[in-house]
């Protein structure tokens, strides 16, 4: 273990964390497989037994990478890599950053979320040590060069700051979007899926929504029915109920729900174009 992980984590955990570039650019990142461990001794230290399994951890990674990935955000927090395991066998994990261990966290208390931030802040000053600042440098050539280089590596940061801010603003309410539709498993109304996308930003309602399925060929002209072409996409289907009346007469009813695919798809089609209010 480096001298860095016996400082940061006072309790001797023997989790391994990559510390990337030994000039401080790049930050620190660490995998999957150390923030179960990490996760695991900060809960146990907040006197909660259970373990938090790596299995898991990985299955809510790929259920964020998913939700990024249905929003068109691009997840660079987290990168699928590998490692062996104790019989030498090649397993999947992940690299996590600081931000992709901060999103990864949002299911962990309190406690367990301040001290690995804690932990992960610690690591990040000490990096910073290993890389000599121009001001430390004896020769007034090389201190002036490395002063320029400093400067330009500034301007990059802040530039990429600045990009990352409105990155961050223009996707926020696509991950709103992302997020909705993650969390749904069932199909829904049309006017549940017009509701839906008028709580995030775009409104409609289900008049509306029918209107634009019609204009667009996913429901049927004069009527609440489902298109082929629509079922066959499996964004839509028809379910189909037989009522009695009155007099003993049966008849047949058919409702039109959106599918969990459908959800992301229409919602997709109305971030793609955020013009196309009905």
């Amino acid at each position: 273990m480096n001298k860095q992980m016996s400082s940061a984590l006072e309790q001797g955990d023997q989790t391994e964390v990559i510390l990337k570039g030994a000039d401080g650019q790049a930050g620190i990142s660490i995998t999957s497989l150390e923030l179960t461990q990490l996760i695991n001794q900060f809960r146990k230290e907040e006197g909660n037994t259970t373990d938090k399994r790596h299995d898991v951890l990985l299955r809510d990674i790929r259920s964020e990478i998913q939700a990024l990935e249905n929003a068109n955000i691009n997840a660079h927090n987290f990168v699928e890599v590998s490692y062996k395991d104790g019989k030498g066998e090649t397993r999947p994990c992940y690299s996590l950053n600081k931000a992709g261990v901060l999103q990864m966290l949002n299911k962990e208390s309190a406690v367990v979320r301040f001290k690995t931030t804690q932990y992960i802040e610690k690591l990040e000053k000490e990096n910073k040590t290993l890389k000599k600042d121009s001001y430390m440098i004896d020769d007034p050539v090389e201190r002036a060069k490395a002063w320029i280089k400093e400067q330009e590596e500034k301007k990059v940061i802040e530039l990429e700051n600045a990009k990352n801010r409105k990155l961050l603003e223009e996707q926020e309410p696509k991950v709103a979007f992302a997020n909705a539709i993650t969390a749904s498993k069932n199909s829904i109304l049309v006017r549940e899926l017009a509701r839906l996308i008028s709580q995030n930003g775009i409104k409609i309602g289900e008049r509306s929504l029918y209107t634009w399925l019609r204009e667009n060929g996913y429901v049927e002209k004069n009527s609440t029915k489902a298109t082929q072409k629509a079922i066959n996409l499996k964004v839509l289907e028809l379910v189909e109920r037989i009522n009695q009346d009155k007099e003993g007469n049966l008849h047949t009813n058919f409702t039109t729900y959106v599918t969990p695919k459908g959800q992301a798809y229409f919602i997709g089609k109305f971030l793609e174009n955020r013009e196309m209010r009905v």
